[in-house]
Parts: C-alpha cells; structure tokens; sequence
C-alpha cells in the first residue's frame, strides 16, 4: 500500500478502522473527499463551519475547486477527523 492509500485509510485518534468501502468508492470516483466525508459524518457545510471557524464560503471552494489556503485544508482535515494529508492532497 502505498503513502497516499496509507493516509486515506487513516481516519484519525479518535476513530477506528478505515473509510467505508462505499466512501472510499465515491472518492476514488473523483468526488471531493471533504465533501464525500462530510457527508459520510452526516455534517452540513454550516455545521463544518462552526465545527472548524472555517468560513462556509471556503468549505464550499474546498468541496468544489480546492482552491483554498492550506490551513483551511487543515482545519477542514481536524473538523472531519481524518489526517491533514488526505484532505489536503486529495484537493
């Protein structure tokens, strides 16, 4: 396995195990993972805001074109649970 599967895989300390095999699918299929996660965890783009101080606006560009900070990307990583390296490189 390589790094990149290694980091998607590791959902983060305060949860077990790996991604359903039906999320991992969606994001292998090209969905955004932040927007892919964040449905999985049933949050909405404003509970992912106030979760993280991120505002909706850059969650919605993370979602979409990526084209946010990599601190946003962070944030976004620690509200979903998941290592920064997978939201960050996925986008």
């Amino acid at each position: 396995m390589n790094q990149v599967n290694s980091a998607i895989r590791n959902i983060g300390p305060r949860d077990l195990g790996a991604l359903p095999d039906r999320v991992q699918a969606r994001i292998d299929a090209g969905e955004p993972a932040a927007k892919v996660i964040r449905e999985w965890r049933g949050l909405s783009q404003a509970d992912l805001a106030d979760r993280t101080g991120v505002a909706i606006t850059q969650i919605m560009r993370a979602e979409g074109t990526g084209d946010v900070s990599q601190e946003a990307l962070r944030l976004i990583a620690r509200g979903l649970r998941v290592c920064d390296e997978f939201i960050c490189r996925s986008n």
